[in-house]
């Protein structure tokens, strides 16, 4: 099973990480004003050392627990 860790902990803005090969893959919550906006995504780590990102899948859920599920679901399932 992937290992998870916290990067963003803040009412408006919640973000997980977990390390890929190519980078990391990132699932996030963020508040907006009637929705909530959640993302899936690659961070890609250029040769430079600035990273990339390659959105994998968004969704707007209304209700803050249906974002949360779908997170539940990505992180274990990735």
């Amino acid at each position: 099973m992937r290992k998870w860790f916290v990067t963003w902990n803040r009412p408006e803005y919640k973000e997980w990480a977990s390390e890929i090969q190519s980078g990391y893959l990132l699932v996030i919550i963020r508040k907006e004003k009637n929705r909530y906006l959640t993302v899936k995504a690659e961070v890609i780590m250029k040769d430079k050392g600035l990273p990339d990102f390659k959105i994998l899948e968004e969704h707007y859920f209304s209700i803050k627990r249906d974002s949360a599920r779908k997170i539940r679901e990505w992180k274990k399932f990735n």
